[in-house]
């Protein structure tokens, strides 16, 4: 872990995130490991539904045979 990693940030909720945050925590792990989840799944959902639309769209770009 980097020096730039290892820094903390403040960053302001409401009470009410707090919780929820709280509430999806498993035991050892941190807001931080919470958050890194929800990201990780974020990222997933979104490159899901963007295939999801190229697929739906039927448009597909050619790829080129030169490798």
């Amino acid at each position: 872990m980097t020096a730039q990693e290892s820094a903390s940030k403040r960053i302001s909720v409401r009470p009410s995130t707090w919780d929820e945050i709280h509430r999806l925590r498993k035991p050892g792990q941190t807001c931080d490991d919470v958050i890194q989840g929800l990201i990780r799944k974020g990222n997933r959902t979104r490159l899901y539904d963007d295939t999801d639309r190229i697929m739906t769209r039927g448009k597909f770009a050619a790829l080129s045979r030169d490798i």
